[in-house]
């Protein structure tokens, strides 16, 4: 008899444990994270033109329209649209995949998509456009974009007195006509000319360890339109 309870116990713990690992009363079903957006692909404006007009174009300003595809698990979308005169961004939030947006004319500008959801965000890549008031027949370059050293990096000099430091960039134009670049570097706000013209975008410097360095690229195009890109720094230890 004793043997008899002992065996009946057993099967009954047994019993329960299945009907726990089977998703009984025992346990709560386990959440499913939902997967952060997939990377949104860009429409309009395209990249790399000139906007000749907006719609509704004023002495000053003008409506642009921005549209892009859909991503996957997005909830909403973050419109950032930066002015390449002045690296000034403005943030538009939207659950569409159409905006119109009112900017200031003749001048260039960059834009980015993020697409959002309660995981996280994911950023498509950046295109460039030129806003202008009325048709022209030469625009200036965009800004160049400074991908070498990036701004904040601290390169090793592992003891040396002086390091040769490449510096890298690209240029764009929309009318394709870019002839030249200037690189400007120094100690404090990259106003010092150390490469007056040169058509290629990179060129490498000896630099003096344990300094920090200010840089940017000046490009010229073959009418003498000229842009002046954002401000990079680094350090050298």
């Amino acid at each position: 008899m004793i043997h008899k309870i002992k065996i009946q116990s057993i099967a009954g713990l047994f019993a329960g444990l299945i009907l726990i690992g089977c998703g009984g009363k025992g346990s709560d079903p386990i959440p499913v994270a939902t997967p952060i957006p997939g990377t949104t692909v860009l429409s309009l404006p395209a990249n790399n033109t000139a906007c000749l007009q907006g719609t509704s174009a004023s002495g000053t300003s003008a409506s642009v329209s921005f549209a892009w595809k859909s991503a996957g698990n997005a909830d909403s979308y973050q419109l950032v649209i930066k002015s390449l005169n002045t690296q000034a961004a403005a943030t538009y939030t939207t659950k569409d995949t159409l905006y119109t947006a009112t900017l200031a004319i003749n001048t260039p500008y960059s834009w980015t998509i993020t697409a959002t959801n309660t995981s996280g965000k994911t950023t498509s890549n950046s295109w460039k456009f030129y806003l202008s008031g009325a048709a022209s027949s030469s625009y200036a370059p965009f800004a160049a974009d400074l991908t070498s050293p990036t701004s904040g990096t601290t390169i090793a000099s592992n003891g040396v007195t002086s390091v040769q430091v490449t510096f890298q960039w690209t240029g764009s134009d929309p009318d394709n006509d870019i002839a030249s670049y200037s690189l400007y570097m120094d100690n404090t706000n990259a106003t010092t000319a150390v490469i007056t013209s040169q058509t290629a975008s990179t060129a490498t410097q000896t630099l003096t360890s344990g300094k920090t360095y200010y840089w940017k690229v000046i490009t010229t195009d073959k009418v003498g339109n000229i842009s002046v890109s954002a401000i990079n720094s680094f350090s050298i230890n």
